[in-house]
């Protein structure tokens, strides 16, 4: 009875060791734009590191009083999640904090979620050195890829790998989103598709904006859109100039080309107020700009056609080689 506990202990402690808690050192700073949240800089080696923001409810033992306050205070707190907890020791004020942090992992998360039919290798290998378990709970900790979590993401017919569904996770991919992206149409919405709405700031009022404006776009559409500042806002711009009829590609072809108000009310000064959006396009591709076009005139050639300019661009007639010219003549 004696050897087989003592047989039990020493299968426990090698468990442990086996399982070794993570540590490395923090910083910390308040959120500039919400003050209930807080941005985290962890770092395990100068090649390891990671950081992200939460509301600050959600850290345990620390309060904005602590962290606002003007004489250097010290802390102790803990981020409590299903993956393991890391507790935090170091001190703040003004705001700002640093310290040390120590992980430790719960080895029996790893089974939970193998048991809803998540893969977890791919996880593992997903950089040129794999991640060992604990580095692996680590990264399912900090994120708060919980149980729940996945089993509502699977609700809603997203079964993935441990990776993707801690890439949901990062770029705040929710049920009530998902449910929101669809009932605007978006039905069959992949995961990469969902993270890259959220990459992009394609949110559904976004949508519904455009939509307003006259723009019933693809996602992909809608990527360009908000890539490249296609936006109603724009569009009212240039329809006040009078391009009221641009189609979807002119307006993402102005915003790529900076065809903007002032470049076209410049143009207008100079006596071209009837330029096509085409000419407009053409003109800021071959660098035909107001200050080229005073220097032609400088030159000696007034009222020059909008082709002819962009000819001189591409066949690099400069207002120099006019004048020579021009006096050779």
């Amino acid at each position: 009875m004696i050897r087989k506990s003592i047989l039990t202990l020493v299968v426990c402690l090698l468990a442990t060791s086996a399982m070794a808690a993570v540590d490395g050192a923090w910083t910390s700073s308040l959120d500039q734009k919400r003050s209930d949240r807080i941005y985290l800089q962890l770092t395990q080696s100068p090649h390891s590191n990671m950081g992200m923001t939460m509301p600050i409810s959600e850290i345990a033992g620390l309060s904005i009083a602590q962290i606002n306050a003007t004489v250097m205070t010290p802390v102790t707190f803990e981020l409590r999640r299903e993956a393991g907890n890391v507790s935090f020791e170091g001190t703040f004020r003004n705001g700002k904090g640093a310290g040390q942090f120590t992980f430790a992992p719960n080895a029996n998360y790893l089974a939970s979620v193998r048991a809803l039919g998540v893969d977890t290798a791919t996880m593992q290998k997903r950089r040129k050195h794999d991640w060992s378990e604990e580095q692996l709970l680590f990264a399912m900790a900090i994120h708060d890829v919980s149980t729940s979590f996945i089993k509502s993401m699977q609700a809603e017919g997203y079964r993935e790998t441990l990776e993707k569904y801690m890439e949901m996770r990062i770029f705040d991919i929710t049920p009530e989103y998902i449910r929101e992206m669809r009932s605007l149409g978006f039905k069959d919405i992949s995961t990469d598709e969902l993270v890259a709405t959220r990459i992009h700031d394609i949110t559904p009022q976004f949508v519904r904006d455009m939509r307003a404006a006259g723009w019933n776009l693809s996602l992909d559409d809608l990527q360009a859109a908000s890539i490249h500042g296609a936006t109603p806002k724009f569009a009212a711009e240039m329809k006040a100039l009078g391009y009221g009829n641009l189609d979807f590609d002119d307006l993402v072809a102005f915003r790529i080309h900076d065809v903007t108000a002032g470049f076209i009310g410049e143009l207008r000064t100079l006596g071209y107020d009837k330029v096509t959006a085409d000419d407009l396009v053409a003109m800021r591709i071959h660098d035909v700009t107001p200050q080229f076009i005073r220097e032609v005139k400088a030159a000696g050639y007034s009222n020059v056609p909008i082709e002819k300019l962009v000819d001189m661009r591409i066949h690099d007639i400069t207002p120099e080689y006019l004048r020579k010219m021009r006096g050779n003549g």
